[in-house]
């Protein structure tokens, strides 16, 4: 048995330290993937996940397409809607389970099937609408007409506009 172990050492001197260095480099490279949560944006995480809000704060983004590597919100909510695929559980079963623990601004976008779904939908442009229309008014009614120059002011303009002509003549 010993002579078996020297012999196995014997071989393992004769790898040189280029050899060494690509098997740590793969052996690193695994453990990276391994710990890799994207290793969880399947195709049905990321169908699912495009129904739900990333809410880390930091992106406007879904859980599906949120780019933040470790995000705090996303990864979570990956490997969960992944543990439940792997339990055959349908796309809407997933997100209602979601909805139910975080409540609906879990979802990335409201439910337009009640009254307050579709004012969240149209009560921004109709704020903005509004908004137009009073700014609009409140210009037009202080809206003054333009004073007429007093001779002070004529006089200061026209040294001026003598002044500027002559500094553009000079240039030339």
């Amino acid at each position: 048995m010993l002579a078996r172990l020297r012999r196995c050492s014997h071989k393992l001197n004769r790898i040189t330290p280029a050899q060494k260095l690509f098997a740590v480099f793969f052996f690193v490279i695994a453990v990276l993937i391994a710990q890799d949560p994207t290793s969880y944006l399947t195709p049905d995480v990321t169908r699912v996940g495009s129904r739900l809000a990333c809410r880390c704060g930091g992106c406007r983004n879904t859980v599906g397409n949120c780019p933040m590597l470790h995000c705090d919100s996303a990864d979570p909510l990956r490997r969960r809607i992944y543990q439940m695929k792997q339990q055959g559980r349908s796309d809407d079963e997933i997100v209602n389970a979601i909805v139910r623990e975080q409540g609906v601004v879990a979802l990335s976008s409201p439910p337009s099937t009640n009254f307050g779904g579709l004012i969240s939908w149209i009560g921004p442009g109709v704020a903005l609408l509004v908004g137009f229309v009073i700014w609009s008014m409140y210009v037009r009614r202080n809206r003054e007409e333009p004073k007429a120059l007093s001779t002070d002011d004529e006089e200061l303009i026209v040294r001026y506009r003598d002044q500027i002509d002559r500094e553009l003549e000079d240039r030339s």
